[in-house]
């Protein structure tokens, strides 16, 4: 019975023991040097870190922030993913929300001052070079005192008073995850995945158990190649990768600057996308020139451990014509509605609703912010049942697939004319020259603006625009960048555009 985490190591480890599980530009690991440091890591917590405990995984990411993050799941404590670069203010904020004793590093990766002296600082190479006595059975005591309902790891996202909020996901929650991810798109030790998203963004998490319950292989792709689309198709060549799971940004750019006309993943098998909205022009892009890859669109939130519904990409779509999230993950249900009423119509736009195991237990002690979006489920009234409302606006199209409209803040009323502006987007994606757009509302000045990264001018822009969409519905204002701004993570970073151009 998997109930932890690092169950998967020690099944794969006696299957696949000498098999290179994971690469960065510097390092890489078997699977059974990997169990080897993260128990070394996990005796060397031991004595600092309780069961159940939150420890900081502060580090560039490298092989070495997996073995830390096994490591910490042998203790039975949980870890916290933070980026080295982040400010320290922001990290001061996450610490505080923890009350987190320990956080682990390497030698060489810089630690600010201030928490040095805030919270114990291990380094891994000198716990993977202690020696411990008892080493095994102090371990194998914690783990049998684990189940799949305590806490993996807890990763934090941007909150609304400026105070991050910590998302708390179980061992039951990524296990049943996984098995659905790797059962869903066929993975096995063949596979080769190229890791895109940092270790504190939850899509990560997807290649690194994947890799780990399945045998396969993780190449962890330097983060200067995202600038360099030429290079990054050779890195994928290189590496003979053969599935990528990358937010839209990374696979717009390689299309947009041409790249895929000049030299192919020869590879590559299959190609997801999340995160935000895949433009279609740009994956029509990509399928003309790989048409014998499987497309997937993958949606879902943090709080419902990565992905709660995806969607096979197997008949044609228009540059203008949104593809759909499609179908509830295995084991997870998806509702729609209408405040508490449950919406079954085509075309009719209700609230992404999700319940199942694969929920987050909610925001570490945040209690107030919990239980405004991990809610009672109104349509069960016979016991209690937890669902989480996205915030995010979806509607059912004509085939009976679920198509994301916007969040419900981009739901915005102009004109008298209630609008989504995700479908202005996706208008505005179709226009030739357009590489990346995004649409925000200027409540003060009553203005739809628009902002775009392409070679193409307003006039063109409005005359597509007015073919496609009512008069009522076209940007009033068009701001055309030379490159649109993308956040940590790789997403279009609309705070900044609206810090920037809202006056």
């Amino acid at each position: 019975m998997i109930k932890n985490i690092v169950d998967y190591l020690e099944i794969t480890q006696q299957r696949f023991g000498d098999k290179t599980a994971y690469l960065d530009a510097e390092s890489s690991v078997t699977f059974t040097q990997l169990k080897e440091d993260a128990r070394q890591i996990a005796a060397g917590l031991l004595k600092d870190v309780p069961k159940g405990a939150p420890v900081l995984v502060c580090m560039e990411k490298c092989v070495g922030s997996i073995e830390a993050f096994l490591g910490v799941a042998y203790t039975g404590a949980f870890y916290v993913p933070i980026d080295i670069k982040m400010p320290y203010e922001r990290i001061k904020l996450i610490m505080d929300t923890l009350s987190a004793k320990v956080l682990l590093t390497r030698r060489n990766d810089e630690i600010p001052d201030e928490i040095r002296q805030t919270c114990k600082i291990l380094c891994i190479e000198d716990l993977m070079e202690a020696s411990y006595e008892n080493r095994d059975a102090e371990i194998e005591k914690r783990q049998r005192a684990s189940i799949d309902a305590d806490p993996a790891y807890a990763i934090f996202t941007s909150g609304s008073t400026g105070v991050p909020k910590g998302v708390v996901v179980s061992h039951r929650s990524v296990i049943n995850f996984t098995e659905w991810w790797c059962e869903t798109f066929e993975f096995d030790e063949n596979e080769v995945f190229a890791n895109q998203t940092p270790f504190y963004f939850d899509a990560s998490v997807k290649d690194i158990y994947a890799t780990l319950r399945c045998g396969a292989t993780m190449h962890i792709v330097p983060k200067k190649l995202f600038s360099l689309p030429k290079q990054l198709v050779h890195f994928l060549n290189e590496k003979e990768i053969t599935c990528i799971d990358w937010v839209p940004s990374a696979l717009c750019m390689i299309v947009n600057f041409h790249t895929l006309e000049k030299e192919t993943p020869a590879h590559l098998k299959k190609v997801m996308f999340l995160g935000e909205v895949m433009p279609t022009k740009q994956f029509n892009m990509w399928r003309r020139a790989l048409p014998d890859v499987k497309y997937a669109n993958l949606y879902g939130p943090t709080e419902a451990t990565g992905d709660c519904t995806y969607y096979k990409i197997e008949r044609e779509f228009a540059d203008d014509e949104p593809i759909p999230i499609g179908y509830a993950c295995n084991n997870t249900e998806v509702l729609l509605l209408d405040g508490d009423r449950l919406v079954t119509e085509e075309g009719e736009t209700g609230e992404i609703c999700v319940r199942g195991c694969s929920l987050a237990y909610g925001y570490f002690r945040n209690p107030e912010k919990t239980q405004e979006v991990f809610v009672e489920n109104p349509l069960q009234k016979d016991y209690h049942e937890r669902i989480y409302r996205t915030g995010d606006l979806a509607k059912y199209n004509a085939y009976g697939e679920l198509v994301f409209l916007s969040r419900k803040d981009s739901q915005i009323k102009h004109m008298g004319h209630r609008i989504e502006l995700g479908e202005i987007e996706t208008a505005l994606g179709a226009v030739d020259g357009i590489k990346r757009a995004c649409c925000f509302y200027d409540h003060k000045k009553q203005k739809i603006v628009s902002v775009f990264e392409g070679d193409t001018n307003q006039e063109e822009v409005i005359a597509h625009l007015k073919n496609r969409l009512p008069v009522y519905m076209i940007p009033n204002q068009f701001i055309k960048v030379e490159e649109m701004p993308v956040n940590l993570n790789g997403k279009i970073d609309r705070v900044l555009l609206k810090e920037t151009y809202l006056q």
